[in-house]
């Protein structure tokens, strides 16, 4: 008589194989992946029919269960993840911050930036200024101190400036620059005004140091600037205007700035030379000037950038300048020396991206002493739209 086995036997015996088939699936999957967990579910399944085969009824007639496929790993692999890392940098051409803040702010401080070799660009700025202050003529009498003239004059003075700038990158630490200004002046008080070529000038920006290797990147610049309008020396100073400078000139500078998410601070100290100008005849009152030395300039100026967005950025800077040495020599053999002056400006500038290649800054400066215009205003673009420029990447 064949004995029965218990039900509770069976079922303890299905339950010990059932966590056995659970620990070695995991173990595998651990292990090997996919082809392991495949191995071990197959082992598992053969432990449980010997199992069940030895504690439990005869075979039965029933179809066996089909095999499942073992399932794809959801773990991914090295090389997918490497794709995946290299999809999230960072790309060149992608538009960041930083990036957008330095060039907006390149592009309204000039001094600041350099062009990359074999490349070249042609910038037009428009800037108009407006002087004017209030002089006394007086005339006294030459046997007493009686007063015969006694007049208050009040001067203004309307300047509209197009100047067409050209840069080309030398080296990628090395840019030249060239620029021609034509000049319009109006007068009001006199009905005088005039029209013509400015001051031509040259320079060059030189950054001496690769970036990185100093706590704060340097710039070094110069100029040259060759009087080429009207000078102020040669004309009736009753009914014509100057349009230059009258005088050649020379300076140079450094620069520097530091980029703090979302600013950029700079500034900048640069000095300046005029030649002097000898074999005059130009009327002075009752007097003939001969000669004039120009002196020299020496400025400084500071600001900051802020990034509104991608796209906008504004400019606030600080520009001071003082003259000292000029002097005036007359044909009588009497020597002026005019006191030493100041010329102080705010300026506020807003740069605009209206293209990815193109950013337009208009900007407008407050004067802040009586020898500075009392107002300017700037437009400046680039003309790489017309042509006329070239980009190297």
């Amino acid at each position: 008589m064949q004995k029965s086995i218990p039900a509770r036997t069976f079922t303890l015996s299905a339950m010990t194989a059932g966590m056995l088939v659970i620990v070695s699936s995991i173990s595998a999957y651990a292990a090997d992946g996919d082809a392991t967990t495949s191995q071990a579910t197959v082992a598992s399944d053969a432990s449980v029919k010997s199992d069940t085969t030895a504690t439990s009824t005869p075979k039965s007639d029933a179809p066996a269960a089909p095999v499942t496929q073992p399932t794809a790993s959801m773990v991914p692999s090295e090389s997918s993840a490497s794709s995946a890392s290299t999809a999230l940098k960072q790309k060149s051409t992608d538009a960041t911050a930083a990036k957008s803040l330095d060039e907006t702010f390149t592009a309204s401080e000039r001094q600041y930036s350099l062009s990359k070799a074999g490349s070249y660009s042609v910038i037009y700025d428009l800037g108009y200024s407006y002087f004017a202050n209030t002089a006394l003529d007086l005339a006294l009498d030459s046997n007493s101190s009686t007063i015969t003239r006694l007049r208050v004059q009040n001067n203004s003075q309307h300047a509209l400036t197009n100047t067409f700038t050209l840069q080309y990158g030398l080296f990628n630490n090395l840019t030249l620059t060239a620029g021609l200004p034509l000049v319009t002046k109006i007068n009001p008080p006199t009905s005088t005004q005039a029209t013509g070529l400015g001051d031509l000038s040259f320079g060059a920006r030189w950054e001496p140091f690769p970036l990185g290797t100093t706590p704060l990147p340097v710039t070094l610049f110069g100029s040259l600037t060759a009087p080429t309008g009207d000078s102020p020396y040669k004309i009736n100073p009753l009914t014509d205007l100057a349009t230059g400078s009258g005088y050649y000139s020379f300076g140079g500078g450094a620069s520097t700035r530091k980029f703090i998410d979302p600013i950029v601070l700079f500034g900048t100290l640069s000095a300046n030379y005029g030649m002097s100008v000898s074999g005059l005849n130009q009327a002075n009152g009752n007097r003939v000037l001969n000669s004039f030395i120009p002196g020299y300039t020496v400025g400084m100026g500071f600001g900051f950038a802020y990034s509104l967005n991608y796209d906008v950025s504004l400019t606030v800077s600080y520009q001071q300048s003082f003259v000292f040495g000029s002097e005036y020599q007359f044909s009588d053999g009497t020597i002026s020396r005019p006191s030493s002056s100041s010329a102080a400006t705010l300026t506020s500038s807003l740069g605009i991206r209206v293209s990815p290649k193109t950013i337009v800054n208009v900007s407008l400066g407050y004067g802040l002493t009586p020898d500075s215009p009392n107002v300017v205003l700037g437009l400046s673009l680039p003309l790489d739209f017309l042509g006329l420029g070239r980009e190297v990447k």
